[in-house]
């Protein structure tokens, strides 16, 4: 019960990417979009799963990021975090790159190149700074506040610093902050008295966490991460570096072929089958012949 409650919180990427995609709650992603930006939005567009989700064999099963593009020049995109991965910086550095590679369509000039924003929200400590809302601009190395490219913004959330800091949420960031980590409830119910829109949230978070569907998805992405935890760690013990890649390639492949039989056994789409496990069409036929086998 207690992993479930754990998984379960608006800062799980499966809630959050269902809260705030869901037609109807453009109003929620607007405010909370608003609050981190300080700018004003006036056209919202939640975008479809594009290539830079599954671009990278070594990402997480199924990276459940949230695209968005707003007031049609900019594109905005927000990824979850719970677990440290390292290395977060180079990860938003290159999801921003394939983005904008991606969104330059043919015949268009580089002057057509949209705004791009990548916000990563994080359940731990990532940066040196006090502060747990940071964004960052490319800056002159000697004149710092000359910024040398403009139009790439990264912004870093940091829940645990979050939770130091604020003991009564007082702006609508602090309000939306604390509904998504969900670890005060008291704060959350000041938050839910203090924004209607927040009010809005917590009733349609109340409604994923008991749709069956919702929950078995998430089973499924909880049970990818762990096993591919379980994969790291089996090859860091192997002793030669040989050894460590060896079972970490192996571990992970294990997970991606459990999960997917799983998803099979549950009548889930090939399509989102293959963007959740990273396995091509040929290794997810190959499963499914043998799945037929031992019926």
């Amino acid at each position: 019960m207690e992993q479930e409650e754990k998984i379960n919180k608006p800062k799980s990427d499966v809630i959050f990417k269902n809260l705030f995609s869901k037609i109807g709650n453009e109003d929620l992603l607007k405010e909370f979009l608003e609050e981190i930006l300080r700018i004003k939005i006036n056209k919202i567009e939640i975008q479809k799963e594009v290539e830079v989700s599954k671009s990278h064999e070594k990402e997480k099963c199924g990276r459940l990021d949230l695209r968005v593009k707003i007031n049609e020049n900019a594109i905005v995109v927000i990824e979850m975090q719970l677990q440290d991965k390292c290395k977060m910086d180079k990860r938003a550095m290159y999801y921003a790159g394939k983005i904008i590679g991606n969104s330059l369509e043919v015949g268009q000039t580089y002057n057509q190149i949209k705004d791009i924003y990548v916000i990563s929200i994080l359940d731990y400590n990532m940066l040196e700074t006090e502060e747990y809302n940071t964004d960052t601009v490319i800056v002159d190395s000697k004149y710092r506040k000359y910024v040398v490219i403009d139009g790439i913004k990264f912004y870093f959330i940091e829940l645990p610093k979050f939770r130091e800091q604020v003991r009564k949420p007082k702006t609508k960031l602090e309000e939306w902050l604390t509904f998504i980590d969900y670890e005060n409830r008291e704060m959350v119910k000041m938050a839910i008295e203090k924004n209607k829109l927040v009010e809005k949230a917590q009733k349609e978070y109340e409604y994923l966490t008991g749709d069956e569907a919702t929950k078995r998805w998430q089973f499924l992405r909880e049970k990818a991460i762990l096993d591919e935890r379980a994969a790291y760690i089996n090859g860091k013990t192997c002793g030669k570096e040989e050894g460590k890649i060896v079972g970490m390639r192996e571990g992970k492949k294990i997970a991606k072929i459990e999960t997917a039989k799983e998803m099979i056994k549950n009548k889930v789409s090939r399509e989102i089958i293959e963007k959740c496990t990273g396995l091509n069409k040929k290794e997810l036929e190959k499963i499914y012949e043998q799945m037929e086998m031992v019926r």
